[in-house]
C-alpha cells in the first residue's frame, strides 16, 4: 500500500508549524495547551516537539513515588476511592511527560477494570502503574502483562478458573474488546482459548501460575493446533490482520479523529505492522503525518472530562486541588478506576447530555472565580491571561482567545464577548468602567472566561 493520509507533513512557508497546529498535537498528546508550551513547540519545530513527546523523566517517576509513600496513610487515605483518583489527577497535572499519563488513561480504557469489583485499591493502583510502564511501549508485552494483573484476574474472574471449570470471560474479553474484535473468532475459539488461561491466578498482589489448576491438553484455536497456555493464545491474536485494524482504528480515534474512514484506518494498520506493535514509533509517525493536522482531526473530538478538566487548569495555570478536579471529572460522567463496564467509556456525543453539560458549566464558572491569592487558596491568575495594562476589550478577549483557543473563534462570537466586558448587571453599556474600575474589569474578565471555558469550540479537542 502505498501511504497517502500517513505520508509526513513537511512544514515550509506556505504550511509553516504555526501555533494552531503546536496546539492541535499538545491537546492530543496530553491535557491543554498552555501559551509557553505552544510557544516552545513552534520554536523547536515539529520533529523535535514530537521527540520531546516522550520524554522518559525518569527523576520525575521517582520523585512521584516518593510523594506517594510520603502521604500514604500518614497525611492521605489512598485506600479510599475518591483518593486514589486525585492522586492520579494530581499526576496528569504535573507530569512533565503529559503523552505517557494520556497512553495510561486510553489504556484504562481499552483494559477497563473497575474498583466497583475489584474493591482492593492497591490492586488498581498496580494496574495503572502497568499501564503507565507499558504506555508507549509494544502492545504485545503490555496485553501479556494485563492478562496477569491480579485486579484483571479478579475483574474477569480468572483467579477461579481451573481445567475443570474454565472460565470464559476474559478470554471473550481479550477477543472482543482488547484484540481482534467481534466477528473474528468463534464459541470454539473462546473455549479453547480459555482453557488455555486456567491456572492464571494470584497470590495476593501477584501474579501465580497454579500447573494443577491448568488444563496442559492440546488446543484447537485460529485454525492453529499445540499445547497453549495463555502467553500462547495472546501471541496468535497479535499476529492476526484482524487485530491491527482493531487496534489501530482505537488508537486513531483517541488520539485523531472519531470517525476515521476505512482507508485511513487501513494504513494505520499497517503501519501499526510495519513498528511491530510499537505505541511509540506508531504515534510518531501519527504525529507527523498530513492527516493528523487536516481539518478531519482538528478540533473534531469532543474532549473527554479528564480532558476537559485537566486540560483547562494545566492550560490556566490553576492552582486547584487534585481531589475536587477529580469530583469534577466524576461529575461530568468519567469515574477514573470506575469505567461503566468492559467496554471502557463510549466517548464522544456521551459525554454530553444535559446534567454532564451543567456540571462542565459548573467547573468553567467556579475555575473562573477562583480568586485566592493567599499561599494555601485556589487561585486562577487573571493577569497572566490578559496583562493588567490591557484596557480595550477587544484586545482583553483577543487575549482569552489566543490562551484558550490559539485564537480560533468566529467573529461574532468574539463582539459578543467583546460587549460583555462593556456591559453592566443591568445592562447598559459602560466602556469607561471596564478601563478606569479594576473590580468591574476583573469582574468582567473573569465572566468572559467562564463563558469562553463553556463554549462549544472549546470543548471540541
Amino acid at each position: 500500500m502505498v501511504l497517502a493520509a500517513l505520508a509526513p507533513y513537511v512544514p515550509g512557508p506556505t504550511d509553516p508549524f504555526d501555533p494552531h497546529k503546536a496546539a492541535h498535537l499538545l491537546r492530543r498528546a496530553g491535557f491543554g495547551a498552555p501559551a509557553a508550551d505552544v510557544g516552545k513547540a513552534v520554536t523547536e519545530g515539529l520533529e523535535a516537539t514530537v521527540e520531546g513527546l516522550f520524554d522518559e523523566a525518569e527523576d520525575e517517576e521517582e520523585r512521584f513515588q516518593t510523594t506517594f509513600d510520603a502521604v500514604n496513610q500518614d497525611l492521605v487515605n489512598f485506600a479510599d476511592p475518591s483518593q486514589l483518583r486525585g492522586w492520579w489527577v494530581y499526576r496528569m497535572l504535573r507530569t512533565r511527560a503529559p503523552l505517557r499519563e494520556k497512553l495510561t488513561l486510553f489504556w484504562h480504557g481499552h483494559f477497563a477494570t473497575s474498583a466497583a469489583k475489584v474493591e482492593e485499591l492497591e490492586l488498581m493502583h498496580q494496574q495503572i502503574a502497568t499501564l503507565r510502564k507499558h504506555a508507549w511501549g509494544n502492545i504485545r508485552d503490555l496485553t501479556q502483562a494485563i492478562a496477569r494483573d491480579p485486579a484483571m484476574l479478579v475483574w474477569l474472574d480468572g483467579e477461579s478458573s481451573t481445567k475443570e471449570h474454565p472460565n470464559e470471560n476474559f478470554a471473550r474479553e481479550l477477543m472482543e474488546l482488547f484484540t481482534c474484535g467481534i466477528g473474528h473468532y468463534t464459541e470454539t475459539d473462546v473455549q479453547e482459548a480459555a482453557r488455555a488461561f486456567t491456572g492464571w491466578h494470584r497470590d495476593g498482589a501477584k501474579f501465580n501460575f497454579v500447573a494443577d489448576a491448568h488444563d496442559s491438553g492440546r488446543k484447537q484455536f485460529l485454525g492453529r493446533a499445540g499445547k497453549f497456555n495463555g502467553g500462547d493464545i495472546i501471541d496468535i491474536l497479535m499476529q492476526q490482520p484482524a487485530t491491527l485494524t482493531f487496534l489501530a482504528r482505537k488508537l486513531l480515534r483517541f488520539f485523531a479523529a472519531p470517525e476515521p474512514s476505512a482507508a485511513v484506518v487501513a494504513e494505520a494498520a499497517e503501519l501499526l505492522e510495519r513498528t511491530r506493535l510499537d505505541v511509540k514509533w506508531f504515534l510518531r509517525e501519527l504525529f507527523q503525518s498530513r492527516w493528523f493536522y487536516s481539518d478531519d482531526c482538528r478540533r473534531t473530538r469532543i474532549s473527554s472530562p479528564v480532558e476537559y478538566v485537566v486540560g483547562t487548569l494545566r492550560t490556566l495555570g490553576v492552582r486547584w486541588p487534585a481531589n475536587e478536579a477529580g469530583n469534577q471529572i466524576e461529575a461530568m460522567g468519567q469515574t477514573l478506576l470506575a469505567p461503566p463496564n468492559v467496554k471502557g467509556w463510549d466517548g464522544e456525543r456521551a459525554w454530553i447530555n444535559s446534567s454532564r453539560w451543567a456540571s462542565r458549566l459548573e467547573f468553567a464558572k467556579i475555575i473562573a472565580e477562583l480568586n485566592d491569592n493567599s499561599a494555601f487558596g485556589a487561585t486562577l491568575h487573571l493577569d497572566r491571561i490578559v496583562p493588567a495594562e490591557t484596557r480595550e476589550p477587544a484586545k482583553a478577549i483577543d487575549a482569552i482567545v489566543s490562551v484558550l483557543l490559539q485564537g480560533e473563534l468566529p467573529d461574532a462570537t468574539r463582539r459578543e464577548l467583546t460587549e460583555f466586558l462593556v456591559t453592566t448587571d443591568d445592562g447598559s453599556r459602560n466602556l469607561e468602567s471596564f478601563r478606569d474600575d479594576d473590580d468591574f474589569r476583573q469582574n468582567r474578565l473573569r465572566g468572559a472566561i467562564e463563558l469562553v471555558l463553556g463554549l462549544p469550540e472549546y470543548h471540541a479537542c
